[in-house]
């Protein structure tokens, strides 16, 4: 299976309830399937490392939101999070094949039916006798 890692910086709201919230949800992040590294970066922020083959953002955050953290819902948050689901769900949809062998084949397929000089176009009996 073909390898897709994903580094994703997510922003939770500090919480009265518990002080250290960013250090629980490292905690709780790196005992899930999927994801490889997740680790603190400024008070509010982490930053998860993870195959987006077993896991997507999506599901990371609904973990954390189950889990009782609150994430930051301000207009660049949002949008940032809804174009990585949307990114991601493309790629999870898409079959496995790689960019660059789609990219190959089409451009084999379009020199095969371009006409171009180094065809012949003598009779396949011409050819065998000549």
């Amino acid at each position: 299976m073909l390898e897709k890692q994903k580094h994703r910086t997510i922003r939770i709201c500090s919480s009265p309830d518990d002080p250290d919230a960013i250090k629980s949800a490292v905690e709780l992040l790196k005992d899930v399937r999927g994801v490889l590294d997740a680790r603190i970066v400024s008070p509010d922020r982490l930053v998860v490392s993870y195959n987006v083959r077993r896991i997507t953002l999506q599901v990371i955050e609904a973990l954390l939101t189950e889990f009782g953290f609150k994430l930051q819902t301000n207009l660049f948050c949002r949008l940032m999070r809804g174009l990585c689901y949307y990114i991601e769900d493309n790629e999870c949809s898409n079959p496995i094949h790689d960019q660059a062998e789609c990219t190959r084949d089409a451009f084999i397929t379009r020199y095969i039916r371009r006409p171009h000089g180094c065809r012949d176009h003598r009779p396949e009996y011409l050819r065998r006798y000549l």
